[in-house]
C-alpha cells in the first residue's frame, strides 16, 4: 500500500535512517493526497486519533468536585438509598457516579474549554521517562489527554440538556433512574433496586405529562438523555475532569471518600 512520503522510511539522503522515520510519523500528508487512498487504507498519520486536555484542569477539578459533592448530598438524603445495604450503595454509587456528575454540570450550569494535545510517540516517551520521574511526584501522571471525539459528546449532551430546560424535579427523577441501575453485578437487593429504577422513571413521566401537556415529545427527549447517561464512558470523564490533577491515584477511591464524607 502506498504512503505518504512522511511516513515511510524512504531511502533518499536524509530520509533513510528508522530514527528519521520514527520521528517525522507526527507530521502531516502533503496536501491532496489522501483522497487517493480508501478510507480503509488511509496512511497511519492521519489516522491517528486527535487528544485533548482540559484548558484549566485545577478550576474545573475544583468545580466538578463541589458538583460531585452537591449530588451525593442528594442521593445520601433520599430515604430509600439510605435504606439499602452499605455494599448495594457503594456498588450504585461506583456505577452511577460519572452520569450523575455530568448530569450535575448540566444544572449547576459548569462548563469547560479544552485545548488540543498531541500523543507522543513511543520513542518520546522512553526518552523522556527518567527525566519525568525526578521532575514530578511519584503519584503524577503525565496522561496525554482524551479523545475528542468522547469529549464532544460530553460537550454536546451539556449543550443539548440546557436546550431542554430541565426542571429541578426532571433533574430529581433523572438522577434516581440513573442512580437505582438494577444492571449492577453481584447486587444484594437487585428486586427493590429495579422496582426503584422503575418508579424514578414513572414519576418522570407523570411529571411530564402533568407540567408539560402540550409537549407530547419531551418525555421521548428525556428518554435520549438517559440513554446517553447510561452509555457514559466513566474512564473518559475521569481522565478528563480527575486525572490531571489526581495523577495516578484511583479515581473509585477518590469518589467514594468523597461520598463518604461527612
Amino acid at each position: 500500500m502506498a504512503c505518504c512520503s512522511s511516513c515511510k522510511g524512504s531511502e533518499e539522503a536524509g530520509q533513510g535512517s528508522i530514527l528519521y522515520s520514527i520521528l517525522n510519523r507526527g507530521t502531516q500528508c502533503p496536501p491532496g493526497r489522501l483522497d487517493t487512498v480508501s478510507a480503509h487504507q488511509a496512511c497511519s498519520c492521519a489516522s491517528k486519533r486527535k487528544l485533548v486536555a482540559i484548558r484549566a484542569p485545577h478550576a474545573v477539578f475544583k468545580a466538578a468536585s463541589e458538583v460531585l459533592l452537591k449530588t451525593f448530598r442528594f442521593v445520601k438524603n433520599v430515604p430509600c438509598f439510605r435504606g439499602l445495604p452499605a455494599e448495594d450503595q457503594r456498588r450504585l454509587v461506583r456505577n452511577s457516579w460519572a452520569p450523575l456528575l455530568v448530569l450535575g454540570m448540566v444544572q449547576d450550569s459548569v462548563d469547560f474549554d479544552t485545548v488540543e494535545t498531541h500523543q507522543p510517540s513511543l520513542l518520546h516517551r522512553i526518552l523522556t521517562r527518567s527525566k519525568e520521574r525526578q521532575q514530578h511526584a511519584p503519584n503524577e501522571v503525565q496522561d496525554p489527554g482524551v479523545p475528542v471525539t468522547d469529549v464532544q459528546g460530553i460537550q454536546m449532551f451539556l449543550i443539548k440538556c440546557r436546550g431542554l430546560g430541565i426542571s429541578v424535579k426532571e433533574h430529581a427523577y433523572l438522577k434516581g433512574t440513573v442512580l437505582f441501575n438494577p444492571d449492577i453485578t453481584e447486587l444484594e437487593c437487585r428486586d427493590y433496586i429495579e422496582a426503584l429504577h422503575r418508579e424514578a422513571q414513572r414519576a418522570l413521566y407523570e411529571h411530564v405529562k402533568t407540567v408539560h401537556r402540550g409537549d407530547a415529545t419531551r418525555f421521548g427527549r428525556l428518554r435520549v438523555v438517559l440513554n446517553t447517561l447510561h452509555s457514559m464512558n466513566a474512564d473518559a470523564v475521569a481522565r478528563l475532569f480527575f486525572r490531571p490533577v489526581t495523577g495516578t491515584s484511583s479515581v473509585d477511591e477518590l469518589v467514594l471518600a468523597m461520598f463518604y464524607e461527612r
